[in-house]
């Protein structure tokens, strides 16, 4: 639940609020979006966008709330539920 409530937080801020967090850690949680929405064109594309960064050593760091809108699977959850679900997968793998 405080997931949950934190992740609207998060969703209300504007587009254009950069996210830092404090690893790299944007291609295996891309790996894990893929495996919840493989078919989010947004989520596809911003695949590829990391994999080419990560490729040629770049930090994919900062990244913004309108991009965590359309492809993080915790934010775009729907509900309590649906997103211990998916945690709960996440832990799994």
């Amino acid at each position: 639940e405080q997931m949950y409530a934190n992740m609207r937080k998060l969703e209300a801020l504007g587009d254009a609020t950069r996210v830092y967090c404090a690893h790299e850690y944007t291609l295996s949680n891309g790996r894990f979006a893929l495996t919840v929405e493989p078919d989010n064109a947004a989520l596809v594309e911003r695949m590829n966008e990391i994999t080419a960064m990560r490729d040629r050593g770049e930090a994919t760091v900062p990244t913004t709330i309108a991009l965590e809108r359309v492809t993080n699977p915790f934010m775009r959850a729907s509900s309590v539920e649906e997103l211990a679900e998916r945690r709960a997968a996440k832990d799994a793998a």
